[in-house]
C-alpha cells in the first residue's frame, strides 16, 4: 500500500505573508546567489537589523533607488 502524502499546514511565514498587502510583498521564487566579502555581508546585516528590515527587502530597496538615480 502506497501513502498518500497529506497535505502541508500554513506554517507561520505562510500566516504571516498573507497578513500583509501583496503589492507590498515582492514574489521570492528564485534564488539570487553571489559571493561578497566578509566585511560587506556584515555591514549589510547590520544595517537590516539596525532598520528592522530583511535581508532581501534591504536589497530590492536599494536596487529601486540606484534605478531611480539613474534611470534615463
Amino acid at each position: 500500500m502506497t501513502k498518500t502524502p497529506q497535505p502541508r499546514k500554513a506554517g507561520k511565514r505562510a500566516a504571516r505573508l498573507s497578513e500583509q498587502d501583496a503589492a507590498d510583498v515582492p514574489v521570492r521564487d528564485t534564488p539570487l546567489n553571489f559571493k561578497v566579502s566578509a566585511e560587506f555581508r556584515r555591514d549589510f546585516k547590520t544595517f537590516a537589523a539596525q532598520n528592522n528590515m530583511k535581508l532581501y527587502e534591504l536589497l530590492y530597496e536599494s536596487f529601486a533607488a540606484l534605478k531611480s538615480k539613474h534611470a534615463v
